[in-house]
């Protein structure tokens, strides 16, 4: 027998570590976006002004001549 784990364990082992990792950091991320303020606003209301910004734009470029 040898000590070190086979390519499939070493695989399945390091697929479940990832998995662990997204989730830690995902979230991480998702807390942080509702919780902290930026000028009196929550990170998911900034993020859903700025995306309305651009489709503002983005519209507005496409009605251009």
């Amino acid at each position: 027998m040898t000590p070190y784990p086979t390519t499939r364990t070493a695989r399945r082992r390091q697929s479940g570590q990832a998995l662990i990792e997204y989730d830690i950091v995902a979230s991480v991320l998702a807390t942080a976006l509702f919780t902290f303020e930026f000028g009196g606003r929550t990170g998911a209301q900034y993020l859903a002004d700025m995306i309305r910004a651009f489709f503002r734009s983005l519209s507005y470029f496409i009605s251009l001549p």
